[in-house]
């Protein structure tokens, strides 16, 4: 009882700064990893379900620049989905190192891997959608992510961010179109956790999206 209260201190009083300022990422992740444990017991489950999720679960590769040669990337057409990536990473000015960060509110090593490499693949799955990082942008990203995954981090960001970001800066079109479109994307989609990006880099992007049945978001609405 006294740990629930203090979860729920915690997540409340992160709530509180990240609507305050939206790029308190870690505060994000804090959110994530209380109240993420009970779906990302079911995540296990489902990689175990799959071949490429229980490879993924043995090999545990990183996206980071201890793992990932982003300069061979560079290299690659910006018509492959590497060279996609990179792209989305280098004209944001983000690296993918932040997201890589260890978990701090969740003991199990398999849970802690998996909400690392979701985090990681976040800037992946901007990539596949052709979004960018303002805040509106990054709300719309967890209609996406909440179509996939039902994380209730997503819940958080869809309500209180869609209120800050998508209301209250009048952006109606990103409202009624972008916002539902992604939530759709997401549902439509092949799951995508368990996909193992390293083994894509060279595809074509439009493959690799035609592959995952991923549709980029229209810009018209952003």
């Amino acid at each position: 009882m006294v740990e629930l209260l203090k979860d729920t201190y915690r997540v409340g009083l992160a709530t509180v700064r990240v609507l305050g300022d939206s790029t308190k990422t870690h505060e994000i992740h804090r959110v994530e990893e209380i109240t993420g444990r009970p779906r990302y017991r079911r995540l296990l489950l489902e990689m175990a379900a799959s071949p490429e999720g229980r490879r993924l679960m043995a090999d545990r590769p990183e996206l980071s620049t201890e793992h990932v040669d982003y300069d061979h990337l560079r290299d690659l057409p910006a018509s492959t989905f590497g060279g996609a990536y990179v792209r989305h990473l280098d004209n944001n000015g983000i690296t993918a190192d932040y997201q890589a960060a260890a978990t701090r509110h969740v003991d199990d090593p398999d849970m802690a891997y998996l909400m690392r490499r979701f985090r990681q693949t976040h800037d992946v799955w901007h990539a596949l959608l052709g979004l960018g990082v303002t805040g509106h942008e990054e709300v719309i990203i967890h209609w996406f992510s909440f179509g996939q995954l039902q994380l209730p981090v997503s819940a958080l960001i869809m309500v209180f961010g869609t209120l800050k970001h998508l209301v209250g800066e009048r952006r109606w079109g990103a409202l009624r179109h972008s916002a539902i479109d992604a939530y759709r994307e997401g549902r439509h989609a092949r799951p995508l956790l368990g996909v193992i990006w390293e083994d894509r880099w060279e595809e074509p992007l439009d493959h690799v999206r035609a592959e995952l049945h991923v549709e980029p978001l229209s810009r018209q609405w952003l």
